[in-house]
Order: structure tokens, then C-alpha cells, then sequence
């Protein structure tokens, strides 16, 4: 099925849900309609008046530059410009939020699990659409205070599956467990409480990180990830910045 009948369908519903009316359904009755590539019905004047504004503003939307990437950018294990920059936007927009809605907390790691940016970043424009393409589903930001010992546990996980997104920590990788672990640029303290930010899927258990779903201390911010991108990627685009990714050696495969 080609995205633009997906997308005249979905145009169609939002198009009928915003119609309200004080009857009464009496009965109903349903017939399939096959939507595919080959459709030849003409649609009816009447049904692409009523969806033309929906649709119109939809790809306004969606093509809107945001910024732009000099480069095209990459992912991969145990370091990767894409995890890295994801990383560390988001720890740096989790910081600006809690600036202004928790001062007392100061997010001190960040964690995107890299099977969740499901493309690289375009050289050129970076657009809404673009967002929509690298995280295609609903995650939303968590907040999560962990004692040192078990942020340990979760840093080992991490380096038991060869790597993933982080920001403010570093550590290397010898028989599939983290040695050296640096939180904010010092050895990870087991008896110290440390601030942790990630996505739902991974605060709920997801990609075998069980021990994050037991803790208590929990915020569940209500941003979804992707509109946390969006607005990070509008600011730098109004700002005349463009995209720059790199990688760091944050996670190094140790001899």
C-alpha cells in the first residue's frame, strides 16, 4: 500500500471525527474497500474538499526544514555519531526541563537504546519527516533515580549488548562487562544516587533492562522523545547552527 493512501485514509477518519451531531446511529452496516497502488476509483470532489486542508497542512508539516547536517550520520556499536549526538541532546534538553519545572534534579546520564533510531540522519535537510523516520514510535521521556550500585548493573547491561546511545558516563568494554566507569567525568561512587533519563520502553523493561522497571523513584515527564528532537533541531536551525556528530571514545572496547 503506498503512503499516500495510508495517509488518505488516516486523513479521511480525522477528517469525520471532527464533524460532530446531535443524532442518534440507529444501525449501521460496513463493506471493505481495498486501498492499494493500483486503485483506480476517482475520488469524489466532495471527499477531497473535505480532506485537502487536512492533508495540505499535514505535508506543510512535515516538510519543514528544521535544520541542516553537513554530513550524513551514522549509528552503530559501541560508539557511533548517532547514538552520541541523540545521547547527548537529550541530556542536555532533560537538564533544560528540569531547569525550569525540577531544580533540584540534574539529569547526570542519558541512555537511547540504539535499535530505537531506526535510520541515519540525511546529509542536507533535516525535516520534520525526518524525526518521524528515525523514531517512528511514541516513547516518551523518563526520569529515574538510581543508586550507584545498580547504575552499575545497568552500565554492565549495556555493555553486555556492545554499547548504546549514553551521555555523561564513559567506560570501556572487557568480556562483555563496563570497566572504568566515569559518571560526569569521575569514577562511579556505588554508594551515591545518580539521575537517569531515558525513554518509557527502556524505564519499562525494555531490551532486558528489568532492573530500571523495579525502581521506585520515577518521572514520567509526558515529552515524547521525538517532539523533544523536533524542537531541538527547529532551535539550532533558527540559530544558524548546523548538525555536528562525532564519536568521542565515551565507550572503547578495552584489551
Amino acid at each position: 500500500m503506498k503512503r499516500y493512501h495510508i495517509s488518505l485514509l488516516f486523513l479521511v477518519l480525522l477528517a469525520i471525527a471532527a464533524c460532530t451531531s446531535s443524532y442518534k446511529v440507529e444501525k449501521s452496516a460496513s463493506s471493505n474497500i481495498h486501498l492499494d497502488s493500483l486503485i483506480t476509483t476517482p475520488i469524489s470532489q466532495k471527499v477531497e474538499g473535505m480532506i485537502k486542508p487536512y492533508r495540505d497542512k499535514v505535508n506543510a508539516d512535515m516538510t519543514e526544514v528544521l535544520c541542516l547536517s553537513p554530513e550524513a550520520v551514522y549509528g552503530g556499536r559501541p560508539e557511533s555519531p548517532l547514538t552520541n549526538y541523540c545521547a547527548d541532546l537529550t541530556l542536555e534538553e532533560s537538564n533544560r526541563f528540569c531547569a525550569a519545572k525540577y531544580p533540584a534534579i540534574k539529569i547526570d546520564v542519558s541512555m537511547i537504546n540504539r535499535g530505537g533510531l531506526r535510520v541515519p540522519l540525511p546529509k542536507g535537510e533535516i525535516k520534520t519527516m525526518t524525526m518521524f523516520e528515525l523514531m517512528p514510535f511514541e516513547n516518551e521521556i523518563v526520569f529515574l533515580k538510581l543508586k550507584g550500585d545498580v547504575m552499575l548493573q545497568f552500565i554492565n547491561h549495556l555493555a553486555s549488548r556492545g554499547g548504546e546511545g549514553v551521555s555523561g558516563v564513559r567506560f570501556g568494554i572487557k568480556d562483555n562487562k563496563a570497566i572504568q566507569v566515569e559518571i560526569g567525568g569521575k569514577p562511579l561512587d556505588p554508594a551515591q544516587s545518580y539521575w537517569l533519563v531515558t525513554s518509557d520502553y527502556i524505564a519499562n523493561g525494555g531490551d532486558g533492562s528489568d532492573i530500571l522497571s523495579r525502581l521506585s523513584e520515577r518521572i514520567d515527564t509526558g515529552i515524547k522523545a521525538r517532539d523533544m528532537f523536533i524542537q531541538y533541531f527547529k532551535r539550532l536551525g533558527k540559530e544558524g547552527k548546523t548538525l555536528i556528530a562525532k564519536t568521542d571514545g565515551r565507550i572503547y572496547d578495552a584489551k
